[in-house]
């Protein structure tokens, strides 16, 4: 066993990190797409409770955290951080459920942005900020009907969110060794999602999609995770953050592709724009803001 485990591990290290991390861009969206049906069958809040569930069973028993080892800060800032997962997953899956996933990635990435910009003081800064704002603007304009507005509200709501997750995350990332913080925090927010999606519909919930969920889990957060923790040990943190700018525009492709969701030129034109905003964001930026920025958890 040990023997084939190393074999895979050789194998994988002789894959381009690029081809790593491109992989997790596409895994996350493609799991968010294929989850869009299960929404529309059994609800935003049953689906994102399950792919939670899903993803802290695994994490635990992969890091098998000893809580008695751990201090009262290191469980208030995973508590935390399972709170900031919660609100990002249950406001996502919302969006999406109402919206093409390639605006509510677009809009949900000004969560990230807004922290990368965070006490920037540089001209340079402003450009990305208008470059940002006109892509929001352009997402929203075509948004006439009242569905539309509340998708829109819920992706707002899943980038705040982000914006924290990644701010709780290097803290989390320094207090607790290895994936003893993400398992911590997906757990949390397993044990939130469960009185909100699973208990009230417990009846009324099929196998089929709790295994379906089950199996989107393995694309996202479980791969997803896996090989942007495995890229981020291998390349710098600033073309991490280019590559990451690819989101968006791999949300309107999985959307498109698997839904046959359909973005007009505005939209297209804004989700562009909010893209550019980031990658400018990342690739202008000096590498010891990046490097800070990122925390190298």
């Amino acid at each position: 066993m040990m023997r084939a485990l190393a074999g895979w591990q050789n194998a994988a290290g002789k894959i381009p990190v690029t081809l790593w991390l491109i992989t997790a861009v596409c895994s996350a969206q493609l799991a968010s797409s294929l989850s869009v049906p299960v929404i529309h069958r059994i609800g935003s809040p049953t689906a994102t409770a399950l792919r939670l569930l899903w993803g802290a069973a695994f994490f635990i028993s992969l890091a098998r955290p000893r809580l008695w080892r751990l201090t009262r800060g290191q469980l208030a800032a995973a508590v935390c951080l399972g709170l900031i997962t919660t609100g990002m997953s249950f406001f996502f899956f919302a969006a999406v459920g109402r919206i093409p996933i390639g605006m509510a990635v677009s809009i949900e990435f000004l969560g990230p942005l807004a922290v990368a910009l965070s006490g920037s003081r540089r001209l340079l800064d402003l450009l990305w900020v208008g470059l940002a704002g006109l892509g929001v603007w352009l997402l929203t304009a075509q948004a006439g009907g009242r569905a539309d507005l509340v998708g829109l509200v819920f992706a707002s709501g899943s980038a705040v969110c982000w914006g924290g997750y990644i701010l709780m995350t290097r803290r989390v990332g320094r207090a607790l060794p290895g994936l003893q913080g993400l398992a911590l925090s997906m757990a949390v927010a397993g044990l939130i999602g469960l009185p909100i999606g699973i208990l009230p519909h417990a009846r009324m919930l099929a196998p089929g999609p709790v295994l379906f969920m089950g199996v989107i889990s393995l694309l996202s957060p479980i791969l997803t995770f896996g090989l942007e923790m495995a890229s981020l040990r291998r390349m710098e943190p600033r073309h991490f953050g280019i590559l990451m700018s690819l989101e968006p525009v791999m949300a309107a492709v999985m959307g498109f592709l698997v839904l046959g969701q359909r973005l007009s030129l505005l939209q297209l034109a804004g989700m562009a724009s909010v893209t550019l905003a980031s990658f400018g964001t990342v690739a202008c930026r000096p590498k010891e803001v990046i490097m800070e920025s990122n925390g190298e958890t």
